[in-house]
């Protein structure tokens, strides 16, 4: 498991068959690009999946004010709120009618609401080692074509992250109960 941001950027620049670097800011063509491109990578890798280790809980208060037309309430979201995954009300019900304008939830939910999201998670201590791969691809396709100039590498890195990203997301998945599924009307129709 990669324990830190550069030993990931690492694993990248080694796929690519470029030199390490030691530090975001070692002077190197390498290490800027991988300062510039760490934040967005990062942040695409965990918005794509509700991470085990990228999720966290909040209740969130009304602010003042409600939205100016659909929505009775408006809701700040956190600020490292990457991606929701359940809206939940004050009765613990889910919320099935929502939607997210700017920073903020809207939804007819009277306060408090509570959410599931995806949280910017920024220490690499706390990423799964398969996370960490896919990161790692996902940053070796983004550098290859500005590090060797070939469209060809960042394709064949991109498809590389495609098949981590696929392990990572499967494995990440199975760690946990899933949410029961009850029988609703729509389920238990008889078609007619």
């Amino acid at each position: 498991m990669a324990t830190s941001v550069i030993e990931i950027c690492n694993n990248a620049l080694q796929d690519l068959g470029e030199e390490p670097i030691t530090t975001f800011s070692d002077g190197s063509k390498a290490a800027r690009l991988c300062a510039q491109r760490w934040p967005s990578v990062r942040d695409a890798v965990l918005r794509s999946h509700p991470w085990n280790c990228a999720m966290a809980q909040a209740d969130l208060p009304a602010n003042q004010g409600a939205p100016l037309w659909k929505w009775a309430c408006r809701y700040e979201l956190p600020a490292d709120f990457l991606r929701i995954v359940r809206v939940v009300s004050a009765v613990q019900q889910t919320v099935h009618e929502w939607e997210i304008q700017g920073r903020h939830i809207l939804c007819d939910e009277a306060a408090p609401l509570f959410i599931a999201y995806v949280r910017r998670e920024t220490d690499p201590q706390r990423y799964d080692a398969l996370l960490s791969e896919a990161l790692a691809a996902r940053m070796a396709s983004a550098l290859a074509y500005p590090l060797t100039g070939s469209t060809s590498l960042a394709q064949a890195h991109w498809d590389v992250y495609g098949r981590k990203l696929l392990e990572a997301r499967g494995v990440d998945a199975r760690e946990g109960v899933p949410e029961s599924v009850t029988a609703n009307a729509w389920l238990t129709a008889k078609m007619g």
